[in-house]
C-alpha cells in the first residue's frame, strides 16, 4: 500500500500545473521552433534574395573599385568601413526583424503569455557538474540524443537521394561566374531545402507531442501528494466538520431569531413554511424573515410553537410566497391582499394587536 502511494500515478491537479507554470515549467519543443524559423528563413531568402543578392554584389563592386583609395587614406578607410556596416545592416535587416518577431510569436503560439520570474532565480544544482551528468545519461537526455542524430541522418539521406544523380551538372558550375552559379544551383538547393524542411516538420510535431506527454509525465503526482493537496486546499477533514458544525449551529440561530420576529407563519402545511414580519411604523410592506421546504419548514413550525407565533394553513399562498420572495425581501404587491387577509386574521386572534 505505501509503494502504491509513492508511485507517481495520478495526472496532476489544476494547482501543481499553475504552479509548474508560474516557474517556467511549461510544454515547449524546440524543434518546432526551430523549423518554423527555419521556413520562415527560406521564405525571406526567396522574397528579398534578388534584392539581397543586388546589395552584396553592389558592396564589393565599390569596394573593389575603391580598394586602393581606401587603403591609402585613413579618413577613407572609416567612411568605407561605415558604408560596409550600413549596407550590411540594410541587407540583414528584414531577416533579423522577421526571425526576431517569428521566434515570439512561436513560443507564445506554444506557451501562451508566460511571466516566471522564479525561472530566472539562481538555482545551486544548475551549477552542479552530478546533476549536469545525471541529465545527460538519464532518459530525457538519451531521447534528445536520439533526436539529433535522428536530424542529422535524416539530413544526410535527403541530400544524397537528392543530389546522388546531380553531381556532374554541379562540377560544371567550377567553371561559371558566381551570378551563373547562384541562378543554375538556386534550384537545386530549393529542392533540398523544401525536402529537408518537410521532414523537419513531421520531426516537429512528434517532438511537440512527446514534450506534453513528457511535461505531463513528469508533473504526475502520487496518491499522497493529491491528498494532502486536497487537504491544503479544503483544510483538515476535522476542522472542516468543525466549521460545518459551527455553520449549522449559526444557521439555526438566525432561523430562530427570524421566526421570533415573525406574526405569522404560513405553511403548506408539511411542504412549505414562510414566516412573515410586519409593523406598518417600519415597513411598507411585509417582509418574508425566513421560509423552508420540507425539514427547514418543519423546523419553522417547530420555532413557531416554541415562541407562540401564530401558524396559518393556507396552501396556495404559501406556495406562492415561497416561490415569489426571499429571505428579506418584501412580499410581492400581487400578494398583499392575500397577506392582509392572514395578518387580519391573526390580529382578530391576538384581540387586535400583533405580536
Amino acid at each position: 500500500m505505501a509503494q502504491n502511494e509513492e508511485e507517481k500515478t495520478e495526472e496532476p491537479t489544476q494547482k501543481r500545473l499553475e504552479k509548474a507554470r508560474e516557474e517556467g515549467n511549461v510544454p515547449i519543443s524546440a524543434e518546432v521552433s526551430s523549423v518554423i524559423l527555419l521556413v520562415i528563413t527560406t521564405i525571406i531568402f526567396l522574397q528579398f534574395g534578388g534584392w539581397m543578392y543586388s546589395h552584396i554584389q553592389e558592396l564589393f563592386e565599390t569596394f573593389f573599385r575603391s580598394s586602393g583609395q581606401a587603403i591609402a587614406n585613413q579618413d577613407n578607410a572609416l567612411q568605407y568601413l561605415k558604408v560596409a556596416a550600413w549596407y550590411g545592416f540594410t541587407t540583414m535587416a528584414p531577416l533579423i526583424a522577421g526571425l526576431f518577431i517569428m521566434a515570439i510569436l512561436v513560443n507564445v503560439a506554444q506557451t501562451g503569455f508566460v511571466f516566471a520570474p522564479k525561472a530566472l532565480e539562481p538555482k545551486p544544482n544548475r551549477l552542479n557538474p552530478i546533476e549536469g551528468f545525471k541529465k545527460i545519461f538519464s532518459a530525457r537526455g538519451v531521447v534528445k540524443m536520439i533526436k539529433g542524430f535522428s536530424k542529422i541522418f535524416i539530413i544526410g539521406i535527403i541530400i544524397y537521394f537528392t543530389m546522388r544523380h546531380k553531381i556532374g551538372s554541379i562540377v560544371s558550375f567550377l567553371l561559371l561566374p558566381i551570378g551563373e552559379i547562384m541562378h543554375q544551383s538556386g534550384g537545386y538547393i530549393l529542392t533540398v531545402i523544401t525536402r529537408i524542411l518537410a521532414a523537419l516538420i513531421v520531426l516537429a510535431i512528434m517532438d511537440a507531442a512527446y514534450e506534453r506527454y513528457q511535461h505531463r509525465k513528469d508533473l504526475k503526482m502520487t496518491k499522497k501528494e493529491v491528498k494532502d493537496e486536497l487537504k491544503q486546499m479544503e483544510g483538515d477533514p476535522e476542522m472542516k466538520n468543525r466549521r460545518k458544525e459551527k455553520s449549522r449551529q449559526m444557521h439555526k440561530k438566525r432561523l430562530d431569531h427570524a421566526v421570533l420576529g415573525s406574526e405569522v407563519v404560513v405553511t403548506n402545511p408539511t411542504h412549505y413554511a414562510v414566516a412573515l414580519h410586519y409593523d406598518p411604523k417600519q415597513s411598507e410592506a411585509p417582509i418574508v424573515k425566513a421560509k423552508g421546504m420540507r425539514n427547514r419548514a418543519l423546523k419553522i413550525k417547530e420555532f413557531a410553537k416554541k415562541y407562540d407565533v401564530p401558524i396559518v394553513e393556507n396552501k396556495p399562498v404559501a406556495r406562492a410566497l415561497y416561490a415569489s420572495a426571499d429571505e428579506d425581501e418584501y412580499v410581492p404587491p400581487e400578494l398583499y391582499k392575500a397577506v392582509a387577509e392572514i395578518l387580519a386574521y391573526v390580529y382578530k386572534l391576538n384581540g387586535g394587536v400583533l405580536t
